[in-house]
């Protein structure tokens, strides 16, 4: 109940607040993921964080509705690679603004995340949105990932690793797969790749260890079609050779593949 005279412009902003809501869970329902409103709620909570931040620019937008109907959905697509559901250690590379980590640690209160970030104003962000939102078993590697992927208690020690819009995949893989486990998998969100970057990256993958195991397409509600997207699964095989990944920036200058 409004106390005081309500604008026409914020009851038509709460009107447009509840449909962006709905259409969010509507197409968690289209992908079967099981979201209760408290998990929504936080997500929320996560929202206002990145539309609110404002000691740095850790991501490309403020609008809130964008944030929840690209960014968030986004990372939870990668909920439609079935294994996450059962992972219990999670590292995401080049996490940015928490993207995928944190809407996947939210949502898998028990994953024990690591959140890899190089930039020093999006790692300082992402210490304040894990405080904030009171997430437990989150660390934070201020830290390129060359770095992080040679240090011994944490080297092929992940269920799973993330990355999002990071790199090409032959990049990708060197970067992730020398943190999985043997057994492990890397989710390379990427959007329409080429054949080229495809075959490119299971000669990378080969290299360090790992195999293309599955493309998986991601299906968008037509009132969230923003942009394609696709779930670039790598598979561990194998141990990875000890030198990769190669001292900061070779991947870069000279992709494997």
């Amino acid at each position: 109940m409004c106390l005081v005279p309500c604008s026409p412009w914020s009851v038509s902003r709460e009107t447009e607040r509840m449909q962006v809501r709905r259409v969010f869970q509507d197409q968690l329902r289209q992908w079967g993921l099981p979201v209760s409103e408290e998990l929504a709620d936080r997500l929320d909570q996560y929202v206002e964080l990145l539309s609110s931040y404002d000691e740095a620019n850790v991501v490309g937008t403020r609008d809130p509705d964008n944030l929840l109907l690209d960014h968030i959905l986004d990372s939870l697509s990668c909920f439609l690679f079935h294994p996450l559901w059962q992972a219990q250690t999670l590292a995401d590379v080049g996490s940015g603004a928490g993207l995928p980590g944190i809407p996947l640690k939210v949502v898998s209160p028990n994953l024990r995340a690591t959140l890899v970030e190089s930039v020093g104003k999006k790692a300082r962000f992402l210490c304040h949105a894990v405080q904030h939102l009171g997430l437990e078993d989150v660390s934070i590697k201020n830290q390129r990932v060359e770095e992080v992927a040679v240090e011994r208690d944490l080297r092929e020690s992940y269920d799973i690793a993330t990355a999002r819009a990071v790199a090409s995949l032959p990049i990708l893989a060197e970067y992730c797969v020398p943190l999985v486990r043997e057994g492990g998998y890397v989710i390379a969100m990427k959007g329409s790749p080429s054949a080229e970057e495809l075959r490119e990256g299971e000669r990378a993958a080969e290299c360090v260890g790992a195999r293309l195991a599955d493309v998986i397409e991601v299906s968008m509600l037509q009132e969230v079609r923003a942009k394609e997207r696709r779930l670039i699964i790598l598979q561990k095989v194998r141990a990875t050779p000890e030198r990769y990944p190669r001292r900061v920036g070779a991947a870069k200058r000279r992709p494997l593949g």
